[in-house]
């Protein structure tokens, strides 16, 4: 008896509430996104307006906005992501129908974005993409998916204009329709009719407001320099070296279990991979110095990390990876602003 309780303990000291066989998790991701918006509220970045230049929407309609708007956003949007990744993950069978973790390290992981400011644009940007993603998986083993392929494509040309850097994804639907389904010509065609129509839309607007109907364009080109090195800012190793070492784990376990899991499930994952890779590569071309490196790929390292450490079936070691992830988040946070 006290051997069962002792084990119940440890299946749900933190990781084991986001994957259970009750509704639970559902009620705690608005609860932890609440304590990582608190938490950030002792740090004194998190009370300014993003300076940063990436973005066609902050520029052009948010750039007189108020410190305790985007407060307001940044707490509704850290919801709303952690609710549709974790919808995404389990609509299309890229991890347990219980787990919760992805959403709950997606509200993680992007907490270390408030070190930039009270609000992102690569938050709200994320929510697009995650819509996009919903849309493209939904095209497997489907006939003809114009409408599909169409929606996802305009979604992650409408990402761009949130954040410029997420130039790189415009060609994930492409990498999609290439590992999900045959070759298509006429979606492929309406692929890049979606890819466009955000951007014919946004010229017309401007065109109309009396200002360069190509300022977007500006925007992106700002956003992406020559090659260069990247060096890690004071804080930001703990939570690299725990994020990387998670992945690397994750990836082992995606490989190790690849021929017990559906073809769908495999097939989505290496279009998330190849997302990886893109966003990986971002690190070297992007003319924003994030906290975290790896700001293209928070979606990604969510969704494999969530489903490696909710799919191991040993509870000590799935409750270890979670708190270090926790006590890499707050000691980074903590050390960047000089409290540690």
């Amino acid at each position: 008896m006290a051997q069962n309780y002792k084990e119940l303990g440890i299946n749900k000291m933190v990781a084991g509430f986001f994957r259970n066989n009750d509704k639970l998790g559902y009620v705690l991701l608005p609860v932890a996104a609440i304590f990582v918006w608190a938490f950030s509220l002792i740090l004194p970045p998190f009370h300014q307006v993003s300076g940063l230049k990436t973005s066609f929407i902050y520029s052009v309609f948010l750039n007189n906005s108020s410190v305790n708007l985007f407060l307001g956003l940044n707490l509704l949007f850290s919801i709303a992501n952690g609710y549709l990744i974790s919808f995404v993950c389990t609509k299309h069978e890229i991890s347990d129908k219980q787990n919760l973790l992805p959403g709950f390290f997606f509200i993680l992981f992007t907490g270390l974005l408030n070190l930039s400011g009270a609000f992102h644009p690569i938050i709200p940007a994320s929510t697009i993409v995650l819509l996009a993603l919903f849309r493209l998986f939904s095209i497997y083993r489907e006939e003809m998916s114009l409408s599909e392929v169409f929606d996802a494509s305009f979604l992650l040309s409408l990402a761009v204009l949130f954040y410029a850097p997420f130039i790189v994804f415009v060609s994930v639907p492409f990498i999609a329709m290439l590992i999900l389904k045959p070759f298509k010509l006429r979606e492929w065609l309406l692929s890049l009719l979606g890819i466009l129509t955000p951007l014919i839309i946004a010229s017309a607007l401007l065109f109309m407001g009396n200002r360069d109907y190509m300022y977007y364009w500006q925007i992106i080109q700002e956003s992406i320099v020559p090659i260069h090195a990247f060096s890690f800012g004071k804080g930001t190793f703990l939570i690299h070296t725990a994020a990387v070492l998670c992945f690397f784990l994750s990836i082992i376990y995606m490989l190790g279990r690849s021929n017990s899991q559906k073809i769908k499930t495999q097939k989505v994952k290496y279009v998330l991979l190849w997302m990886f890779i893109l966003g990986f590569l971002s690190i070297f071309v992007m003319a924003e110095a994030q906290f975290f490196m790896g700001a293209l790929v928070l979606i990604q390292l969510s969704i494999f990390i969530g489903d490696y450490i909710g799919g191991t079936k040993k509870n000590g070691l799935r409750e270890f990876l979670t708190l270090l992830l926790l006590v890499a988040y707050v000691c980074s946070n903590l050390q960047a602003v000089g409290y540690l």
